[in-house]
């Protein structure tokens, strides 16, 4: 794996340390602490060590903390924050994040790294020690200022780079890490180089040494020289008089920090230290047009011309994806600063607001070809709407509750909770607005938007089998739309009509769902009269009538099809093998290769299984059950669950008494085990297999069905090329490549990149790729 942001620049003066840490977590360190000043480089380095290590994990993560409040129930909140890094699917969340966690923790070796927890210690290390105890295989590692406290804890005082000696040679000062870093940024910030001798390289020489070893320190001197040179650069610095001693690192790294921080604030003009300040509302990052309306005016230039030059100074930083964020202590200096103009609640207001109307249109238009780019846009945006929601819960007015459970609804209505396993988080945040709504007012009015947080907390809790939890949410529901007489709105009608198909299995249910589509049809809705238009599809299909499953089923596929959205039309390609169609459609072929290329492990757990349910009925029993045994393996691995829906319950068991029947209790139950240990990977391949042909290999294909762009982009993906490479090359972006990998899939029956590239290389006669 390789995280963002990480290898821009290179690591300087931390191989050692890196090694050494590498090899303490591969041999099954538990908790590890890397402690520190601020700007020692405690994030990065634990970064570059993830990287290092993470092909020895089955799963790795980093996970920020910066931005959680301590205020709030902040133990469920590094819980959530977990679950959503790891990608854990929630499919019993009556459970608290902690037990979901220790769930999908057994049995795998796991390494967690925990960003900035400083701020909220006590809550981190309960959760620690919980999941510590409890998964053996868990390594944790921690960045912090103070310790965890904790029993297996090995802290790691992460030191600064050297600095040159007092009365150094020229060549003993270049041996120094803090010089060779500083040179080498300012080299890489077009400053040209510095001549042995002369006045300039005595005072690059003291600003390597008045750094103190803070590599945050060196990289603002680095952007400050590209502004003053070195010699006024160190005026500014007090003419390094913060050293009060010769003796290496006896300098006060805070006071270095903060004084740094105070000359970059006092290069910039005014206008760039308001945005500095303002841009210190986003979490995670923001890009530009983000920037222009939360911080802007109404005039661009308010922000373009400014935002420019603080990226010179190294204030904001440009990462890989075209996005800007700043580093966690230069956020917090801004924040303080938007203290100090009086801004912080109108500023705050603004990045609710820009939340509230990205989420809103999202919810709006993601039914589209611009499906994967705006389910990648809000997960890439998590921090910012959970900080949106968390400045909702913490003004805790009826308005900003309002506000907060019509964001949370919105990014619901998308389903990126499943999509990106995202459960448990956003019905945290539910929950916690709720809770707010509950103490402002023992019986509060209800509203529109208490009814569609309750449509859309029934609708995750019924589709993720929580029987208990949806049926109470849509008796919640119900009693909200009494009350505002919208007993028939679609939402209403929607959420009863996949309560009695998908709980109870009641056929009464389907009409309710082909009225809240058309109504949904009706008032423009298209993303949400499309979910209705699948759960039909998926009620009918799998319980009958026929002619309604057929209907259904064409309906659904018609409708992701003319609009041209490609994750919608997996699923709609997924319910035309359901058993209750008239002619169901082996459609694995089309419907797998696309879910993998998209990432969507919920999709593919839920293709498996109907591939199983399939070949049971089809004749072929020892690959159907070997299918049912890894898509348990793939559920375990997914934290995706498919036991609480009784229309699945049903098929499987229909398909487990299909195979008793063929070959016998022992030979199911040995093809079945045998299947819980194939990988992700050897389970995709025997899904993928041809239907009545065992082991066949999968079926010819030319060329000629791919177009233009899809040509090109096979052939970059037989030499090699990751998709981001791919996306540079075609001056694209990533989500349009992992589209057209997705449709390559589909088209040609294959199932992975190795199989595209066999497929391509070994095609003769093909017209050459535009």
């Amino acid at each position: 794996m390789e995280l963002a942001g990480v290898g821009l620049t290179s690591l300087v003066g931390r191989d050692e340390l890196l090694d050494a840490l590498a090899a303490s977590v591969r041999a099954g360190a538990r908790l590890t602490s890397l402690s520190g000043a601020g700007g020692v480089g405690k994030t990065r380095l634990a970064l570059a060590l993830l990287n290092k290590v993470a092909g020895d994990f089955d799963l790795a993560a980093v996970v920020h903390l910066a931005d959680l409040d301590p205020s709030e129930d902040a133990v469920t909140a590094v819980g959530q924050s977990i679950v959503a890094a790891l990608g854990v699917t929630d499919h019993q969340s009556q459970r608290r994040p902690v037990e979901i966690l220790l769930e999908r923790l057994q049995g795998q070796r796991v390494l967690l790294v925990l960003d900035n927890a400083e701020h909220i210690l006590d809550p981190v290390a309960d959760v620690v020690i919980a999941l510590l105890t409890e998964a053996p295989g868990l390594s944790v590692v921690a960045t912090t200022r103070h310790r965890l406290d904790l029993p297996p804890e090995r802290v790691i005082a992460v030191p600064p780079v050297t600095i040159p000696e007092v009365g150094a040679t020229p060549e003993e000062a270049r041996g120094s890490q803090a010089l060779s870093l500083l040179l080498e940024r300012a080299g890489d910030a077009g400053f040209p180089a510095v001549v042995e001798g002369t006045p300039a390289w005595e005072a690059v020489v003291e600003l390597a040494r008045w750094s103190g070893g803070l590599p945050l320190v060196i990289e603002l001197i680095a952007a400050q020289m590209g502004v003053l040179g070195p010699e006024k650069t160190l005026q500014r610095l007090d003419g390094g008089r913060l050293l009060t001693t010769t003796a290496r690192r006896a300098q006060p790294h805070h006071r270095t920090l903060t004084k740094a921080l105070d000359i970059s604030w006092a290069l910039c003009t005014p206008a760039q230290r308001l945005l500095w300040a303002r841009l210190a509302v986003f979490s995670g990052g923001f890009d530009l047009e983000a920037a222009e309306e939360v911080c802007g005016r109404g005039d661009s230039a308010d922000v373009l011309s400014p935002l420019g030059e603080l990226v010179r100074h190294s204030v904001v930083v440009v990462t890989g994806d075209g996005r800007y964020h700043q580093l966690q202590p230069l956020r917090e200096y801004g924040l303080r600063h938007l203290d100090a103009f009086g801004e912080t609640d109108e500023l705050r207001a603004r990045h609710c607001d820009w939340v509230r109307r990205l989420v809103a249109t999202a919810a709006a238009e993601w039914f589209g070809p611009d499906e994967l780019e705006w389910l990648a846009r809000l997960h890439r945006e998590v921090p910012n709407i959970r900080s949106a929601v968390g400045w909702c819960v913490a003004t805790r007015t009826a308005a900003a509750v309002e506000t907060g459970l019509a964001i949370v609804s919105d990014v619901m209505r998308t389903r990126v909770q499943f999509f990106a396993a995202l459960q448990s988080t956003t019905c945290g945040w539910m929950y916690d607005l709720l809770a707010i709504r509950l103490e402002n007012d023992a019986r509060p009015a209800p509203t529109p938007s208490l009814l569609a947080a309750q449509a859309a907390l029934g609708f995750t809790f019924i589709a993720i089998g929580d029987t208990e939890r949806g049926t109470r949410h849509l008796a919640l529901c119900r009693e909200v739309a009494a009350q505002l007489g919208a007993e028939s709105a679609p939402p209403v009608l929607f959420l009863e009509g996949c309560h009695r198909t998908l709980n109870l299995d009641d056929p009464s249910g389907l009409s309710l769902l082909r009225e809240a589509r058309d109504a949904f049809r009706a008032a423009g809705a298209l993303a949400d009269g499309q979910m209705a238009s699948l759960m039909l599809a998926v009620g009918a299909g799998l319980s009958g009538p026929t002619d309604v499953a057929d209907e259904a089923a064409a309906d659904c596929l018609a409708d992701a099809e003319r609009h041209g959205a490609p994750w919608a039309r997996t699923w709609a390609l997924w319910v035309q093998g359901l058993p209750a169609l008239t002619a169901p459609r082996y459609v694995l072929h089309e419907c797998l290769p696309a879910q993998i290329a998209m990432g969507d492990r919920w999709g593919t757990t839920w293709t498996v299984q109907a591939g199983a349910w399939w070949r049971a009925r089809v004749g072929q029993p020892e690959d159907a059950a070997r299918l049912l045994g890894g898509c348990v393996g793939m559920q375990e691995r997914h934290g995706v669950g498919l036991g609480g829906l009784p229309l699945f319950r049903r098929q499987r068991e229909q398909a487990e008494r299909r195979i008793v029947a063929a070959i016998g209790e022992a030979a199911f139950r040995s093809a079945f085990i045998d299947g819980t240990e194939l990988t992700t990977e050897e389970v995709y391949e025997l899904a993928l297999r041809p239907v009545g042909v065992p082991g066949a290999p999968l079926p010819a294909a030319n060329a000629a069905e791919l177009t233009t762009a899809e040509r090109r982009v096979a052939a970059l993906v037989s030499g090699g090329l990751s998709n981001g490479q791919i996306a540079e090359e075609l001056h694209v972006s990533k989500r349009t490549v992992e589209t057209h990998v997705g449709r390559i899939f589909g088209k040609l029956h294959l199932a992975n990149r190795a199989q595209l590239a066999a497929w391509y290389l070994g095609r003769s006669g093909d017209e050459p790729p535009a």
